[in-house]
């Protein structure tokens, strides 16, 4: 099992989606889409159903006011891009 962890925090409640990308940047997989409140949080990712390559994912937010909208990407390793890569 290729199972990656993805750590991430959002500011304030609000609706979050992670979506997991190929290098050219096409969504390849939804991972998470719900609402969530203000805190630190961990997902995993199965990825044994991928293809071997280099993967991004991206956290997205939104706030329940519809006020403020963000991209959030965290990890432990960051690229030139902002965006963080899973290797399969």
């Amino acid at each position: 099992m290729n199972n990656n962890k993805i750590k991430y925090d959002i500011p304030f409640s609000g609706n979050v989606v992670i979506k997991v990308v190929d290098i050219i940047g096409t969504p390849v997989r939804v991972i998470l889409n719900e609402h969530g409140s203000a805190g630190n949080y961990e997902v995993s990712l199965d990825a044994e159903a991928l293809p071997p390559g280099k993967y991004y994912y991206k956290v997205l937010y939104s706030s329940s006011n519809g006020n403020g909208s963000a991209d959030l990407k965290h990890a432990e390793e960051t690229i030139a891009s902002g965006q963080v890569k899973i290797e399969i």
